[in-house]
């Protein structure tokens, strides 16, 4: 089943451009959703090794506990998204839905497979894909953002396939779980890592690495803002974790992981409470978000990988609901200033509600999902350096003053737009589950740590996977 998700999104993708019907596309990533919700409720490691060739020398996917839950989050979300986008497009939809679909290939491909160079292969899918959504609307600035995007994304492709060549004249493999087993500790194979590393924490958002989101998120569709702000910047962070744990073996505090968390929390944090653009603010609050996963992986004890990984759900959880519900904002008023917005919050009190659930959530109030993953994390810094839960807990509240600046900005006061026409159902719905998650996360956090405690234990299981992947078990 595992071997025709990707070929299913990618044979929907060519069907929408030949028929120019964008539900095409809806079902097809339904159906990826639903496959891969049944492969996650099975508990049980999926290895397909392509064409009768076993690993090394053979391309495999790999589906533990960590691939499931990236798998879900990334079919889930953009099943979610392309239900919200019928109603939000007037226009070319069938060209947005066939992008759609490869962005969710290339998505899936990066979290599925077994293979570093593969890695490289649907990151590319996924980047071409991205290119084409974000200068969408084919306006000045949506081509400006793109082009900006354009020439970063081969940069980081760039570090990325340095890394793997060197690797690869290392260590004569491609396989991770082979790679695994070949790794030392030399300068060589570290410099590997570094082109690794940087080329993927450009992806992952990342500071220094960070200032392409700003720009690409204000510019986009709001769904595929949502896209790019949780799975997209996920997928990087998973690429960054596999590489670390199950290639290199990383076990240990790591503090320069620690410190750059820190500096991507403060300055993301920082930078957001000034922004006036609803869109920018959270892609900035997106980057302060990805410095906590980092702070708490770079710990490198069990409970700051489980905190990592849970705030890594949750704020894919968060920030898609987020971006969808301003989408609405916009939809409406056509502007994202919040400066010229104000009183919508009598016109439209579920989005209103569910918008102040998503702040409270990010900001880590409890009781929800964000509360639950932000304290591990502040448990897990506290057991390392004290000095660290307090940054992590300051930063929250900075989270806190930007978001209720951009809350009241929004809903309060008085009312400076006369809305004319309804939400459609088709783009509240997806807003209202991606609440619910927030909540029932919250008041249940076992729903969560069920999800990741497979991913953390499969995470710092690394010979486990290797024999797993090699010795055919």
């Amino acid at each position: 089943m595992l071997e025709y998700i990707i070929v299913i999104l990618i044979v929907a993708a060519f069907m929408v451009l030949a028929t120019k019907r964008g539900l095409i596309a809806v079902g097809a990533i339904m159906l990826s959703f639903f496959m891969m919700l049944f492969i996650f409720l099975q508990h049980e490691m999926v290895i397909v090794r392509f064409g009768g060739w076993s690993p090394p020398f053979g391309i495999v996917w790999v589906m533990d506990g960590f691939n499931m839950m990236m798998g879900l989050l990334i079919t889930g979300i953009a099943f979610l998204v392309s239900l919200y986008s019928i109603r939000y497009l007037k226009e070319r939809q069938h060209k947005f839905y066939a992008l759609l679909c490869l962005m969710t290939g290339g998505l899936l491909g990066v979290s599925m497979t077994g293979d570093i160079f593969n890695l490289y292969v649907f990151f590319e899918i996924l980047s071409i894909s991205c290119y084409g959504l974000v200068a969408f609307n084919l306006d000045d600035d949506a081509i400006e953002g793109a082009l900006k995007y354009l020439i970063l994304g081969p940069l980081a492709s760039s570090f990325l396939l340095l890394g793997i060549a060197m690797l690869y004249g290392l260590a004569g493999t491609l396989n991770m779980a082979d790679l695994a087993l070949r790794i030392q500790p030399t300068p060589l194979f570290q410099i590997a890592f570094g082109f690794l590393i940087g080329g993927l924490a450009l992806k992952a958002a990342i500071v220094p690495f960070h200032f392409w989101l700003p720009d690409v998120h204000p510019v986009a569709p709001s769904p595929i803002s949502a896209m790019l702000s949780s799975v997209v910047v996920g997928t990087g962070i998973y690429a960054v974790l596999r590489i670390m744990f199950t290639v290199f073996g990383f076990f240990g505090v790591f503090w320069l992981f620690i410190a750059f968390g820190l500096l991507t929390m403060v300055v993301g944090g920082v930078i957001a409470i000034s922004q006036t653009n609803i869109k920018r603010m959270i892609a900035y609050s997106t980057i302060s978000q990805s410095g906590y996963i980092f702070l708490a992986i770079g710990l490198g004890t069990n409970i700051g990988v489980a905190a990592g990984l849970f705030h890594l759900l949750n704020n894919m959880i968060i920030k898609a609901m987020l971006f969808l519900a301003a989408g609405i904002v916009i939809w409406h008023t056509q502007t994202k200033d919040m400066r010229e917005l104000g009183g919508l919050g009598k016109q439209m009190p579920l989005t209103m509600f569910c918008f102040g659930i998503g702040a409270l959530s990010i900001t880590g109030l409890p009781p929800f999902n964000g509360f639950a993953s932000k304290w591990m994390i502040y448990m897990a810094t506290w057991e390392v350096s004290p000095l660290l839960t307090a940054i992590a807990i300051t930063v929250s509240a900075i989270t806190l003053i930007y978001y209720m600046k951009a809350f009241s900005s929004i809903f309060f006061g008085p009312a400076k737009i006369s809305l004319k026409k309804a939400t459609p159902r088709l783009m509240l719905v997806p807003v209202v589950i991606l609440t619910i998650l927030c909540i029932l996360i919250g008041l249940l956090p076992q729903i969560g740590l069920s999800v990741i405690e497979p991913a953390a234990n499969a995470l710092l299981s690394q010979n486990q996977y290797i024999s797993a992947v090699l010795g055919g078990s």
